[in-house]
Parts: structure tokens; sequence; C-alpha cells
């Protein structure tokens, strides 16, 4: 939880200070920082519950140093679906830790309709 806590961190203050010159995103928004709470499981944990419940990886992308696209991968984090019943969730990682965690499951997908159109998707 702790690695995580300081994965979420990283990410928001990447993001957020990458450039200095600007007022911090944090004072402008008014965001704050919190706990996210996660499970975490070893990658053949986490692939084995997705295949026993029919999710299947639909996106990964990577978190970059200093939320720059050029920068060293420093999380990833892979979404993925279940089409019959519309559940989704995604993953976090990083490339030295272990362990793998799950930050959110949702259900009900819905996706945008001018992305489907555009691109053809379908649930």
């Amino acid at each position: 939880m702790k690695k995580l806590i300081l994965l979420l961190t990283f990410l928001l203050t990447s993001v957020v200070f990458a450039d200095t010159h600007e007022e911090s995103d944090i004072q402008k928004y008014n965001f704050y920082w919190n706990q996210v709470p996660v499970v975490c499981a070893a990658p053949k944990e986490i692939d084995r519950w997705a295949n026993d419940k029919g999710f299947m990886p639909l996106s990964i992308s990577y978190g970059r140093a200093n939320g720059q696209p050029d920068g060293e991968i420093v999380y990833i984090v892979t979404y993925y679906i279940q089409q019959e019943t519309a559940e989704t969730f995604a993953t976090v990682s990083t490339p030295t830790d272990p362990d793998v965690c799950i930050v959110f499951r949702t259900y009900n997908l819905l996706l945008n309709p001018n992305i489907v159109k555009e691109k053809g998707l379908t649930l």
C-alpha cells in the first residue's frame, strides 16, 4: 500500500509540476492528497482472476517520469473489460515491484458514442 501511495504521489507530482513556471494544479484546482484502497497480488494471480471472470486486456499505457512523453517508464496501467457484463477494472504496476494492484472495478460501462462511431468500438 505504501508503494502505491508513493506511486500515486509521484504520478500526480510529475504531472502537476512538469512546468514549474505555471501555477501548481494542486493550488489552481484545489486538489488534495488522499489514500486509495487497492488490492494487490502477483501478476499471475491477477491474470488468473481476470481469466476466471472473463476479463481481457483492452489497453496498456505508460506513466513516464516528470509527466514527459519521452521520460523513463515509472508505472504501467492496464485496463480490462468483460464484454458480456460491461464490467471493467484497471491495474497499476511499476517496473521494480513484483506485484500488480487493482485500483478500481466498475460496472455498466458506457462508451463515448463519438468514439464508438469514429473507431467502430462495440461491447
